[in-house]
């Protein structure tokens, strides 16, 4: 059957607020399942799913999603020669932007009709061989108007007004102008360091702080001694160790301990990364330069409390301080 022919529309839907029409019974039918959600064409391949009201729309995205076809084999409109790589995307393609238009211009050749001068101009290319649309700035020609335009915006050269740079997109121009010519907004008036962000010379001011003035957050649960710098992460500390507050994976059961972890940890469901070993010693890891120094915790130090301060001997200190460097945040 001929893309043109058309049956009347008889067939209407009578969910509440919906109008379409359809040549079929079997179509309206179908047409009825998108209301109630039910979807009872599943793709079978490993791992993915889709579900579609019916077997053509599964078989499609079959085709387009699990399956490779020859580059060669596509479908072209034989009116504006757009591609498609199925003849469903062909069809609704012809549809909506051929059928039921008025046309006013037509080939002498084959009495095919088209509502744009420029579409029936790239059809002749099929008769005539010769491509309708040429550059004007370079001898290049093109079978349709949208190639030419989108070659003809590389011809088109973007200057910054500060240095003079040329530049072939306005995109590269902006981002240009935000990296090399943006004003420092914010400058550290203790050692003139400049930041582009607010928040960034918040977190550097504090470096300059009398540590009297910076707050300490102790946990207040019995023989925990975790010191912290921020509010923010005293309250995850007590509800990760102390609550037992934890986030369920749905796929494997594992137990994370923040929403961040456990999207982290999804995604390696998806796509999982093979195992890396870690370096050590003896596999190439260097030797910390700082192995036999004695550490502290960073929230120790912003509070001004020493080892002589709290009152704990060595080793408990450099105990205290490993766990906590990976949980403090200055």
């Amino acid at each position: 059957m001929r893309m043109d022919d058309q049956r009347p529309k008889k067939y209407g839907c009578v969910h509440d607020g919906c109008n379409a029409l359809f040549d079929r019974p079997s179509r309206l039918s179908q047409h009825i399942l998108v209301h109630l959600n039910h979807r009872p064409h599943k793709c079978v391949e490993e791992g993915c799913s889709r579900a579609y009201t019916s077997k053509s729309h599964l078989e499609r995205h079959i085709n387009t999603a699990h399956r490779s076809y020859d580059a060669d084999a596509v479908y072209s409109c034989p009116m504006c020669l757009k591609q498609y790589a199925n003849e469903q995307n062909l069809k609704r393609h012809y549809k909506i932007a051929h059928i039921n238009c008025s046309k006013r211009y037509y080939c002498n050749e084959c009495k095919l009709a088209f509502k744009k001068k420029h579409q029936l101009s790239s059809h002749m290319f099929r008769h005539t061989g010769i491509k309708p649309f040429s550059c004007s700035l370079c001898p290049k020609t093109f079978v349709t108007i949208t190639e030419k335009k989108k070659h003809v915006r590389n011809h088109k050269i973007y200057t910054c007004e500060h240095c003079s740079k040329t530049f072939t997109r306005w995109s590269d121009v902006l981002k240009h102008k935000r990296n090399d010519h943006a004003s420092k907004e914010y400058i550290c008036h203790h050692c003139g360091k400049v930041f582009k962000q607010r928040n960034h010379i918040i977190r550097h001011v504090k470096v300059h702080m009398d540590s009297r003035h910076v707050n300490t957050y102790f946990c207040p649960f019995e023989n925990c001694l975790r010191v912290y710098s921020r509010n923010s992460n005293l309250k995850q500390h007590i509800q990760i160790k102390h609550e037992g507050l934890r986030f369920d994976c749905y796929i494997c059961g594992a137990k994370l301990s923040t929403k961040g972890k456990l999207n982290e940890h999804v995604l390696r469901h998806s796509n999982p990364t093979p195992y890396k070993a870690p370096k050590t010693l003896m596999t190439g890891r260097k030797k910390r330069k700082d192995a036999f120094d004695p550490r502290t915790s960073t929230a120790l130090k912003l509070a001004g409390l020493c080892r002589s301060d709290t009152g704990t001997n060595d080793e408990d200190v450099n105990t205290h301080d490993v766990d906590d460097s990976t949980n403090v945040q200055a």
